[in-house]
């Protein structure tokens, strides 16, 4: 009998500091810590927040694309034009440039003795230049083929020894932009 007295006792007692955590957790604005989880960390070659980006410059062969940002995804031409819808492509471009970090990197050294011309960065097939607030130049990339598999393209940075082999969607990301502008 007392054993039935214990568990009848119990388990409202449970029920009641079950809910003081709860309430405790609300009051503290304490959320639950989810160690399995890994925190976001942005390993793109763009050191800055892209939003600091406010000038684009794009080449392709002779062809050349500017675009001033005029809000989080408006873009313009240098003359005023919105380029509409496509100005989200834009911030999303600067973005994975800030996101997406290079699947590899070959060091100067390993370059030694190699052919560049499977590379193609000479020239590139795209140039892209990005400027800060100031008008100082943030980043400039050139890509060129897509490794052998196709998955990957080759990539430089201007300023450093270094090769980078990128996922193909970073540089096509650019691509559709200075397509999408020069249709403009």
């Amino acid at each position: 009998m007392a054993v039935a007295m214990r568990r009848h006792v119990l388990h409202p007692v449970l029920a009641a500091l079950a809910l003081l955590y709860l309430a405790a957790m609300v009051v503290s604005g304490a959320m639950p810590v989810q160690r399995q989880l890994v925190r976001f960390e942005a390993k793109g070659l763009l050191k800055r927040v892209p939003e600091e980006v406010k000038r684009v410059e794009l080449s392709r062969g002779t062809r050349r694309v500017t675009l001033l940002r005029a809000g989080e995804t408006e873009w313009v031409t240098p003359d005023g034009v919105n380029i509409g819808a496509a100005g989200l492509q834009v911030s999303k471009a600067v973005q994975i440039m800030h996101n997406s970090g290079p699947v590899r990197e070959i060091e100067a050294a390993g370059l030694v003795g190699s052919d560049p011309a499977p590379f193609g960065l000479d020239p590139p097939r795209l140039s892209v230049k990005l400027y800060g607030r100031d008008g100082d130049l943030v980043l400039a990339a050139s890509f060129g083929e897509f490794n052998p598999e196709g998955y990957l393209q080759y990539m430089r940075i201007d300023g450093n020894p270094r090769l980078y082999l990128m996922s193909r969607f970073v540089g096509g990301e650019w691509a559709e932009v200075m397509t999408g502008a020069e249709a403009r």
